[in-house]
């Protein structure tokens, strides 16, 4: 089912669906349930943004089922975990009605799988900016009001960071660098294309090198495609910075660091870590605070 056909039905209906799926799969074990009253979704997410942007706007009550990743590892303790992919028996046991993707390439065949079992499911792909992710995820789990409040806070920040922008007369060649961009494997990789951090440091002003170079989505590097990006200043995530080295060794962990003009000037920008990674909640803040230490060449790590 799409978000389209999911908004087209009157909420009624949506609720009282719902809400059948779910006493449907509660009876099959022998639990009695009722759908009289306003009925909970039970929500599987595949997208840590995703969770963080329902948690903010009052959904997290409806969340079953949930990634792991270090981002949200120290809220939402009552809800269920998993790795890499949601099992259809991960599903079926915490009694899901709706499934919400987030990665196209990577969740619609989970999403397929989930519709053959009677599961409802959505797509909200996570490349689209934060502001419609919101009101996406808003509109689907009727929280538009919160919704509306989040989005006013994300733009008045956006408007902040256009006017710190606007000041400057070159945009700054950026290179953003990851520890878990390839997953577990522990390589360094560089953020390309189709990345929440891309729109993240075109917003704030900057030039996204990887992405320059013809990078997609993360991927690994050389020490000589570091030095031809030339980056004049390297975000990174508050989180990984450790594992690429710490604030006075990623010039030397990282090869070809080093020979770079970020390298040279110790152009160093660390924001935390869903921010960079998700590009969701925290959008207007760390669009503003990227804006903000781009322009200030004294800055070695934004707030």
């Amino acid at each position: 089912m799409t978000l389209s056909h999911l908004k087209q039905a009157p909420r009624s209906s949506r609720v009282l669906l719902l809400a059948l799926a779910t006493c449907l799969g509660l009876a099959a074990q022998g639990v009695s349930c009722s759908v009289s009253g306003e009925p909970r979704a039970r929500l599987a997410v595949m997208d840590p943004g995703h969770v963080e942007i329902l948690t903010a706007l009052g959904a997290a009550e409806d969340l079953v089922l949930i990634p792991q990743d270090p981002a949200i590892d120290n809220a939402l303790a009552e809800v269920v975990r998993y790795q890499r992919l949601p099992s259809m028996e991960g599903l079926l046991a915490a009694n899901t009605t709706l499934i919400v993707g987030g990665n196209p390439g990577r969740d619609l065949p989970v999403l397929e799988q989930a519709k053959r079992l009677g599961i409802d499911s959505v797509m909200v792909s996570r490349e689209l900016p934060a502001i419609d992710r919101v009101r996406q995820l808003a509109e689907l789990t009727d929280h538009e009001a919160a919704g509306e409040r989040l989005i006013a806070h994300t733009e008045a920040r956006y408007a902040k960071a256009a006017q710190v922008v606007a000041t400057q007369s070159s945009r700054l060649q950026v290179l953003h660098l990851s520890s878990s961009g390839a997953g577990t494997s522990g390589a360094i990789t560089a953020a390309g294309r189709s990345t929440a951090v891309h729109g993240l440091i075109e917003r704030a002003g900057g030039v996204n090198v990887g992405a320059e170079a013809g990078l997609e989505r993360y991927q690994t590097l050389t020490a000589e495609g570091v030095i031809t990006m030339a980056p004049q200043a390297v975000l990174v995530s508050r989180l990984e910075l450790p594992a690429l080295g710490g604030p006075e060794g990623i010039w030397t962990h990282v090869p070809g660091l080093a020979n770079t003009p970020a390298g040279r000037n110790k152009r160093l920008i660390v924001l935390p870590h869903a921010a960079v990674k998700f590009d969701a909640v925290k959008s207007g803040e760390a669009t503003l605070a990227l804006a903000s230490a781009l322009a200030d060449p004294e800055t070695g790590a934004a707030p």
